[in-house]
């Protein structure tokens, strides 16, 4: 208990001390046409998880032992993203950096994707070298895929909060305390962040932003979590259930990354067609959004954690999530048809009440 109360306060006193230093060197997010905030935000949610992360890390040395090489990596990720809030970095040499840290994650950390579990039937598909080679490209998946969700207020921290209770629910029934109390830990590093961002308690006034910095040492340590828990023998939970954690961000990334390439555009070009962004231009606030899009998320969640408690085979699992997948993916397509119904429910609800 005192480990989290230290990692809360960590991360608070945090963000209070580097409010001014942010406003004062320019690490603030201006609104512009993409960004429909008020003010300059100041961008040190990143900051603030990682000194969360640190005092929990400090606390629970003996129990926990989290390797060199992770603390390494998050440092690196933390500044990269701290440089690239302040200045806009290429996405090619941020994706660069993070393709070196997952080679080092797997040739000096041994942490890599082995295995898919039997997501094709009753026999493990093993990846052998090749899965050095999807190791590097789920690492920066996952780190953008958490980045790209980062639109309205609460959701990444919303959304990373369902992720980390799931592995640590799972790590919990497995026995694994240090890394089931690490997740806990984890939620409680955010949860400073998660407030001040919706307004709680202190009004906009004190609002900040996660930035890239957070964004991306969420999903480095999201994945580097997974891979430790999906892979080896005794893993305690299946490569598939992975999936349905992390569900909303990784299908929202997927679909938008395949509606730009179709279109002609970057993949790396933002716009405002992700989930969050049509639900607002539907009649929803973003504060409904959130709460909408989180439940939702805890939903696949639970569904991932239901899977594991009730054996059920992992190809059902597989192709469960492939139909959530194109189910998402055709709502997308229909999202103006979809987002005008909303809206015309809305004001047909509207005449009734009057």
């Amino acid at each position: 208990m005192l480990s989290l109360i230290v990692t809360f306060l960590g991360a608070f006193l945090t963000l209070i001390v580097m409010r001014p230093i942010a406003n004062k060197i320019g690490l603030v997010d201006k609104p512009n046409y993409r960004k429909r905030h008020q003010g300059a935000i100041p961008l040190i949610g990143g900051v603030s998880l990682f000194m969360g992360n640190l005092c929990y890390y400090l606390m629970e040395w003996d129990q926990l032992r989290l390797p060199y090489l992770y603390i390494f990596s998050i440092f690196i990720l933390l500044a990269i993203g701290i440089l690239d809030d302040r200045f806009d970095i290429s996405p090619f040499l941020r994706a660069g950096i993070q393709a070196v840290l997952a080679i080092l994650m797997i040739d000096l950390g041994n942490v890599y994707l082995d295995h898919l579990g039997q997501i094709l039937g009753p026999f493990q598909l093993t990846l052998g070298s090749i899965g050095l080679i999807i190791t590097v490209f789920a690492t920066i998946a996952i780190i953008n895929a958490f980045n790209m969700i980062d639109g309205i207020d609460g959701l990444l921290g919303g959304l990373s909060i369902v992720s980390f209770a799931a592995i640590g629910i799972l790590m919990f029934r497995d026995g694994q305390m240090d890394m089931a109390y690490w997740s806990f830990g984890l939620i409680v590093a955010i949860l400073p962040y998660l407030l001040l961002n919706l307004g709680i308690p202190f009004g906009p006034k004190y609002k900040v932003f996660m930035g890239d910095a957070g964004s991306t040492l969420i999903g480095f340590t999201i994945i580097w979590i997974l891979l430790l828990s999906t892979q080896g023998k005794g893993h305690p939970m299946n490569p598939v259930t992975a999936l349905w954690i992390i569900a909303v961000p990784l299908i929202d990334m997927v679909a938008i990354i395949y509606r730009r390439l179709r279109k002609g555009k970057s993949p790396f070009r933002p716009d405002r067609l992700h989930v969050h962004h049509l639900m607002v231009r539907a009649g929803l606030t973003s504060r409904q959004a959130f709460l909408l899009i989180t439940f939702f998320a805890a939903i696949c969640a639970t569904i991932g954690i239901l899977g594991e408690v009730f054996y059920i085979n992992e190809w059902a699992m597989f192709i469960a999530f492939i139909v959530l997948f194109f189910l998402y993916a055709y709502s997308i397509t229909k999202a103006w048809k979809i987002t005008r119904w909303v809206r015309r429910m809305k004001r047909r609800a509207r005449r009734n009440k009057q």
